[in-house]
């Protein structure tokens, strides 16, 4: 490899390792403390978590950026220190480091959370017979959990190696920011994959590796514990320790949102040759309704296409998890769906499509290319189709075999059985995979902006767009709109799930 390859590899390893390492201090700590302990406030502290799921990496960049970036209204009312060079304190490393840790952080806390949720406590309870609560901990709990921090860490590994957003707003050079960059500039699909042959290399190992894990987890039939889970009782320490994880939610989802409230509501006005920055709510308002109205045809592109992908991704997520719920050989096509899913990065999604829709002597192919939705929405639905597929096959898989052996006893094929029985037990389950797949496909970017036609304008590619021209009030007010959305997004899907929970816990 040349010295441009090597640099592109070390720089991926460097992001992925120091990613790693923050989120999963942060987010294994906020998952014990908030799914195995007694602190108060752990389930808003989990709600507040599980809506920062929903919220697009582009939209988290927008924020952090519009505080402490180089137009940021921190930058520029506060006086930088002489020491740090007048320079901004999010720029370069430090900003792509901080906002992909940030982001991380409630996908570890919700991978960790379900790790300790599943330890038996059974074992617990009889540890407690010859040990401490700190010694359960250590060797019991703590190694139970080891395999979803595992998990944890592959996840971050994965979605931090293939994404291009926070890259290349802060000119860090990896893998998939090259890739994007060659595109971008105009090289071929095939120019640009001679360039980047050992990343997609890479890609291929972390696929290996993430059908490894995903043998580890696939969904087994046997009975949970019904017992109560062991909670940890801290003491003294439960108030110290609260206050702390309320911090850490403050910097997580507090400092952006108010980033974001305050840049929308700055007015600038001229005074003594100069200008003056002064912050009004009614601005921030006024800022919110423009966007919503100025940027309606960006929101129905997003709400369409991604409409579509969602219904598309949730249609082929069940026709893969309906026979992949015995297991087996049948599992391999779900298995690979999902590992190549999550495994390879948005642009070379995006290039695949760029390469199947100018396949040689396929008019065909090539005249749907020039349409507006054909391939963002196959771009949008492979993104959102692993996490569909997941949730999906957990689904099926949990659907009493009794019913399914009594409607075959009667003569129902395996097509009759899944449209018949199986759906209609499992239909929040499929509202739930539909809301997770569309919020997968509005904060998608790396893949649709290289597939995306002209005259069709997504938020995803607009906001990206304004970000670069330095359009930092009108990014704050559509990202504030976005949020909104999103937060109808997340709270249908947590609805759904708990109406699904308790669906099937009296099943």
């Amino acid at each position: 490899m040349d010295s441009r390859t090597w640099s592109l590899v070390l720089n991926t390893l460097l992001l992925t390792g120091a990613t790693c390492a923050i989120s999963l201090l942060l987010g294994s700590a906020l998952a014990w403390l908030f799914t195995r302990t007694d602190l108060p406030g752990r389930r808003t502290g989990m709600l507040l978590l599980g809506l920062m799921l929903f919220v697009p990496l582009y939209v988290q960049a927008a924020a952090w950026h519009a505080g402490f970036g180089v137009q940021g209204w921190f930058t520029q009312a506060v006086s930088i220190p002489a020491w740090l060079e007048q320079r901004t304190l999010l720029e370069g490393w430090r900003a792509a480091i901080w906002i992909h840790s940030m982001a991380a952080v409630p996908w570890v806390a919700l991978i960790v959370g379900l790790g300790l949720g599943l330890v038996e406590p059974e074992l617990e309870e009889q540890a407690l017979l010859d040990g401490s609560p700190r010694q359960v901990f250590f060797r019991v709990t703590l190694r139970s959990a080891v395999p979803a921090v595992g998990v944890a860490a592959l996840w971050v590994a994965l979605v931090t190696a293939g994404e291009m957003t926070v890259t290349d707003l802060f000119q860090v050079r990896t893998y998939a920011e090259e890739l994007f960059t060659r595109l971008y500039m105009g090289q071929t699909p095939g120019e640009a994959v001679l360039g980047i042959g050992p990343g997609l290399g890479l890609s291929a190992a972390l696929v290996v590796a993430v059908l490894w894990v995903c043998t580890r987890l696939l969904p087994r039939r046997r009975p949970l514990s019904l017992r109560r889970r062991w909670v940890f009782r801290l003491g003294a320490w439960r108030v110290p320790l609260g206050l702390l994880a309320g911090l850490v939610l403050l910097v997580l989802v507090g400092v952006p949102l108010v980033n974001l409230c305050y840049q929308a509501g700055i007015v600038i006005t001229p005074a003594g040759g100069g200008w003056t920055w002064t912050w009004s709510l009614r601005n921030c308002g006024k800022m919110l309704a423009t966007c919503l109205v100025e940027y309606r045809r960006e929101f129905g592109w997003s709400l369409g296409i991604g409409g579509l992908a969602a219904s598309g991704a949730v249609i082929a997520a069940i026709a893969l998890a309906w026979p992949a719920r015995r297991g087996g050989l049948p599992a391999v096509p779900a298995l690979a769906a999902v590992a190549l899913g999550l495994a390879l990065p948005g642009p070379v999604v995006g290039l695949a499509i760029i390469w199947l829709f100018n396949f040689p002597n396929s008019r065909f192919l090539f005249r749907l290319y020039d349409q507006p939705i054909p391939a963002p929405w196959m771009a949008l639905t492979l993104r959102a189709l692993p996490l569909a597929t997941l949730i999906m096959w957990h689904a099926l898989r949990s659907v009493p075999a009794e019913m399914l052996d009594s409607a075959a006893a009667d003569g129902a094929g395996p097509l009759r059985r899944l449209w018949s029985v199986a759906l209609p037990c499992r239909l929040s389950a499929v509202a739930l995979a539909w809301v997770v797949a569309l919020a997968v496909a509005l904060g998608d970017l790396g893949a649709s902006f290289l597939v995306v036609p002209p005259g069709v304008e997504t938020l995803s590619t607009t906001i990206f767009g304004k970000l670069h021209g330095g359009q930092e009030f009108e990014v704050a007010g559509i990202c504030l709109a976005l949020l909104l959305l999103f937060a109808g997004v997340a709270g249908l899907a947590g609805w759904l799930a708990a109406r699904w929970s308790r669906r099937a816990a009296a099943e």
